[in-house]
């Protein structure tokens, strides 16, 4: 049954709390402090680890004395299989997805249950400040507020949002981008509002959860949030939005799938972009290949006009719409002959070929 809150506001519900975490022995103090100190008691934190030698495992294994903890060692595959292991180890009434480097605030859980428990819905996705890291205090970075606003060039470049989606705070264009409608700064004044999943911290009920395993068909992950909230969407159950449930993501240029400051994963995460729409293609009946084919040549027609600015930065983004699209291309005429393909072994590859991605 689809948004199945109680209603009553007494019940308490065991949550699960999965995190994949690799090279984070330096963050992890502060996110174990923040889950020591959460107000809802009645949750287990399963780590999905991939071994560094950065004594990761020793950290977690001294936090078990204060935290219901188990440790699952990841010996293969990347950020999405991480997270879909780590839901196999899960018993929680609700499963919370947690960022390696975002810090909850002390009532995370307590806002999330709450919600759950007294209002129809069945996935949350959190509110997220930007903090850095300051003589071993969080200091949050200031954010402009963007509020919502679409004009008719928008739609017409980048497709407007799949029909159903328009009023959600992200969503899915017909040309596979993906819209943000406001951000959180934005959304933190106007409350809860439809959303797909996004960002550092989600929570789904963990019977719907567990039935789902998305294909290890990433390399970084980019828009995987999108793609289960789309399916879950898809399959008519109820997805919000909600500045109540907060953490605070620390700004170091590195998630646990990518490094901004790196040319390679920012050429990889532009790829990986363009293949949402390749994802969908088929399953998703609103997207359109003439539309992506305008999107496409206005944002080529873009960089090449602002390429003085920053040229690897804009020719990387110009290498990322053409590769994904060749990759993507593949994937349609494999889909075409009714054959099984993965994107994954053209991304490693496209990762160990060095002149095309220090562009």
């Amino acid at each position: 049954m689809n948004g199945r809150g109680r209603n009553d506001g007494k019940q308490n519900f065991w949550v699960t709390v999965v995190i994949p975490t690799h090279k984070r022995a330096d963050i992890l103090p502060y996110l174990l402090t923040a889950l020591n100190r959460q107000t809802y008691k009645d949750f287990d934190v399963v780590f999905v680890v991939k071994p560094s030698g950065d004594e990761t495992e020793a950290l977690l294994q001294n936090a078990s004395s204060t935290l219901k903890l188990s440790i699952v060692p990841q010996t293969e595959g990347y950020i999405v299989d991480a997270y879909f292991l780590g839901v196999k180890h899960t018993t929680g009434a609700i499963v919370a997805f947690l960022d390696d480097d975002a810090i909850p605030a002390d009532n995370w859980l307590q806002e999330t249950v709450k919600i759950f428990r007294t209002t129809k819905v069945d996935g949350i996705t959190g509110d997220a400040f930007p903090v850095l890291r300051k003589q071993g205090q969080l200091e949050i970075i200031p954010e402009p507020e963007v509020p919502v606003a679409f004009s008719r060039f928008d739609f017409a470049l980048f497709g407007g949002p799949l029909k159903g989606l328009e009023k959600y705070k992200n969503s899915i264009s017909t040309t596979g981008l993906v819209y943000e409608r406001g951000n959180n700064s934005y959304w933190r004044k106007h409350g809860a509002t439809k959303a797909l999943l996004r960002g550092p911290s989600m929570a789904v009920w963990g019977d719907v959860l567990r039935k789902i395993n998305l294909p290890g068909e990433w390399l970084l992950g980019c828009a995987w949030e999108m793609v289960l909230g789309w399916q879950l969407w898809r399959a008519g159950f109820k997805l919000i939005y909600s500045p109540r449930v907060k953490v605070y993501h620390i700004v170091h240029g590195r998630t646990s799938s990518r490094d901004y400051l790196n040319p390679r994963a920012d050429l990889l995460w532009a790829v990986e972009a363009e293949l949402l729409f390749y994802r969908l293609y088929g399953a998703e009946s609103q997207l359109s290949v003439i539309r992506k084919i305008e999107s496409d040549l206005f944002r080529i027609l873009h960089s090449l006009k602002h390429i003085r600015s920053n040229r690897p930065y804009q020719l990387r983004k110009i290498a990322g719409i053409l590769i994904g699209n060749i990759i993507g291309i593949k994937w349609l005429l494999y889909k075409a002959i009714d054959t099984r393909y993965s994107p994954l072994p053209d991304l490693v590859k496209l990762k160990k070929i060095r002149t095309i991605l220090q562009l």
